[in-house]
């Protein structure tokens, strides 16, 4: 799994070792962190998180939770304890004030026209109020592996860029307009 900064999750906790450990985050009102692992490669950046919500206890200890995203990290080293990893992170700081503020403003009017061109105008006030390149990704799915290489990027400049990057392809697409009519006509 892979979550990024200001991304909300809901999570069904069911293994011992975790329930354990949301419980303790709970009680402790403390951050975790959460890392991608994949074919047994642990990544080194991942995201913290803290459990917002408390949605549901079951009578087998199970809970179902909701989690905020909070910020970056990068892995120092790490060791298990009780089944559990544990390391030691330096958190990145995001200096997201250092983004041209002229550069993300023609990013946001770029992907509100987008959406307008598809006609999709549901909530359009709040797509409006993106501040950072994590903001474009709320309510996208996104596979994890992609999810992980935004998140790996060094700064948000490089994030903005990638995200530039893939509203050009999607508007120069000439059969993006074909392809979104088609994926429309198949929910009709």
């Amino acid at each position: 799994m892979v979550v990024f900064p200001k991304e909300n999750i809901s999570l069904h906790i069911f293994e011992d070792r975790y329930k354990k450990m949301i419980s303790n985050c709970i009680s402790s009102k403390s951050e975790f962190g959460i890392i991608l692992k994949n074919n047994n490669i642990i990544s080194n950046i991942g995201c913290t998180v803290m459990v917002d919500k408390l949605l549901k206890t079951y009578s087998t200890g199970e809970l179902d939770v909701t989690l905020n995203g909070i910020e970056r990290f990068k892995i120092l080293d790490k060791f298990k304890q009780d089944d559990l990893l544990f390391a030691n992170i330096s958190k990145i700081d995001e200096a997201y004030d250092l983004v041209d503020k002229n550069s993300f403003s023609m990013i946001l009017d770029k992907y509100l026209k987008l959406l307008l061109s598809f006609n999709i105008k549901h909530d359009i006030h709040n797509e409006m109020n993106k501040n950072i390149s994590f903001d474009f990704t709320k309510s996208v799915i996104i596979p994890s592996l992609i999810k992980q290489e935004f998140l790996e990027l060094s700064n948000e400049s490089e994030r903005i860029d990638f995200i530039d990057i893939f509203l050009d392809s999607v508007i120069n697409n000439s059969d993006s307009n074909n392809l979104f009519d088609q994926s429309k006509n198949l929910y009709n």
